[in-house]
């Protein structure tokens, strides 16, 4: 695996979604600077409701963005929007019409590295959807959906129905998964690209009542880890690329032992290196750092760190591994931590900046901090 921050210092850009109304500014567009850990604000983007997951083009010349509704004037389910990227600045310009998820409440985006199409899990509608990306990284209307069905979990207040809470390619191999939270399940497909067409491949179990909510994928170790939400626990996954079959193997929690206080396990990501995972703890409030062993990807607990503010719903490491933000959805703020390359320890810088329930980070091009 890669060795502690051999990538050069990262100072550019950060994209933030949040939760509000139309009205409300729900994408703000920040330039880090990689020396401090400081955040500010470049730009403030009103318009689109509960913009609370983002996407860039693999290309980085739109950003994309869901909205987290029940509907999308008059019609079922939320939808999709596409913004430009200026190539100089890297703010955001003119917003495409608004693209149907066929599903209520979508709540993550991903595109394919090829940039051919965009995925997306609804939340409350219970499926995944497809939309493919023209030649200029344009969505179209959504070319296939699929809904999850299964035995549900053991949750009665949580696991009612199914419910997708994500879904992403696995590197380079051709495969996506999604985790289903209602179902404890984790589903693996398959994009074709020609036929636009989102085929199902079958799926893999996490212990009951678990419930999945996002992963992050290791490509040197073809292994994926699951962030459960309900109990608070880490999944290891072991991909077949061949076969595109998943196999669960170990689960760690992600609360610190005598820890019996209420919580919900939130976000997780692999550090660049590919020697530390991280995940984020909504009730406790915490980071939880994790190191990976080089051979079998398992994972052993290393830190726990208060997030610097409550109910750190999403959290993004920069593209040199250097830094953690962490977003916190009720507090309102972004907190900045450094990574210790060598121990993958966190410590917080002091630097927070003040955005309303912020609840999605993600980092655009090196660019110099305003």
């Amino acid at each position: 695996m890669s060795q502690a921050n051999e990538r050069p210092p990262f100072s550019g850009l950060l994209y933030a979604g949040s939760y509000g109304g139309a009205d409300d500014e729900t994408i703000h567009v920040c330039a880090f600077d990689g020396e401090s850990g400081k955040l500010s604000v470049l730009q403030r983007v009103s318009g689109l409701e509960n913009a609370s997951f983002l996407a860039l083009h693999p290309d980085g010349r739109r950003l994309y963005a869901v909205s987290e509704t029940g509907t999308t004037e008059g019609a079922a389910g939320g939808s999709v929007v596409a913004y430009d990227i200026d190539d100089a600045t890297g703010l955001l310009g003119a917003r495409s019409d608004r693209f149907l998820t066929h599903g209520a409440h979508p709540c993550y985006i991903s595109a394919d590295a090829e940039g051919r199409a965009l995925f997306v899990a609804n939340y409350t509608g219970g499926n995944v959807a497809a939309l493919p990306l023209t030649a200029e990284g344009m969505p179209e209307a959504a070319a296939s959906v699929h809904a999850h069905e299964g035995e549900l979990g053991p949750n009665t207040a949580r696991q009612d129905t199914a419910h997708a809470h994500s879904i992403m390619p696995l590197g380079e191999t051709g495969w996506l998964v999604a985790a289903d939270l209602g179902l404890d399940a984790v589903v693996v497909y398959r994009y074709d690209a020609e036929s636009r067409e989102l085929a199902r491949k079958g799926s893999c179990k996490v212990r009951r009542g678990a419930g999945p909510r996002h992963l992050a994928y290791h490509g040197e170790l073809r292994t994926a880890y699951v962030l459960n939400e309900l109990d608070s626990t880490v999944t290891v996954l072991k991909l077949d690329a061949g076969q595109g079959t998943l196999t669960a193997g170990q689960t760690v929690p992600a609360l610190p032992s005598g820890y019996n206080g209420r919580n919900d396990a939130a976000d997780l990501h692999l550090a660049p290196s590919g020697r530390f995972l991280y995940s984020s703890n909504r009730g406790h409030d915490s980071i939880a750092a994790f190191a990976v062993d080089p051979a079998s990807g398992e994972l052993t607990p290393i830190q726990h760190i208060h997030c610097g503010g409550e109910t750190p719903r999403n959290f993004a490491i920069t593209p040199d591994g250097r830094y953690l933000l962490a977003a916190h959805q009720k507090t309102g703020t972004v907190a900045t931590f450094r990574i210790d390359g060598d121990s993958g320890l966190l410590s917080p810088t002091g630097q927070a900046l003040k955005l309303p329930s912020p609840v999605c980070l993600t980092f655009g091009r090196a660019h110099s901090p305003a």
